[in-house]
């Protein structure tokens, strides 16, 4: 019973997680945001200053190195292409656009399972 939890939890370490960086993650980026919604949650981490990203100053302002988002319930027009993906947030009664390049995420996961991490 230990080592099964053992295994579990080294599973879904960080550490050994496939970095964001390669081709394979970023596929599975790719095909398991297409799925996000309510019934599937998806959570990703990236780096606000990374070539490409578009924010609104106030939220460049508000999150100067990294930005965590959830996409469940309170988004619009998710548009996932081959390299980004787009989508209109509703954050605090406002919308906010988010263009986020696949290589600027850090970590990415949904309910089930660490997708990749770069540490």
């Amino acid at each position: 019973m230990l080592l099964l939890f053992l295994v579990i939890l080294i599973a879904a370490s960080p550490a050994f997680a496939e970095p964001c960086s390669k081709p394979t993650a970023r596929s599975k980026i790719a095909e398991t945001l297409r799925l996000a919604s309510e019934q599937r949650p998806v959570n990703l981490t990236f780096r606000t200053g990374a070539d490409g990203v578009k924010l609104s100053i106030g939220l460049k302002t508000k999150y100067p190195d990294d930005m965590t988002i959830i996409l469940q319930s309170d988004f619009e027009q998710l548009n996932v292409k081959d390299d980004r993906f787009d989508v209109l947030l509703r954050l605090r009664g406002s919308r906010e656009r988010v263009t986020v390049p696949f290589h600027a995420i850090k970590s990415f996961w949904d309910t089930s399972e660490l997708k990749c991490s770069d540490g």
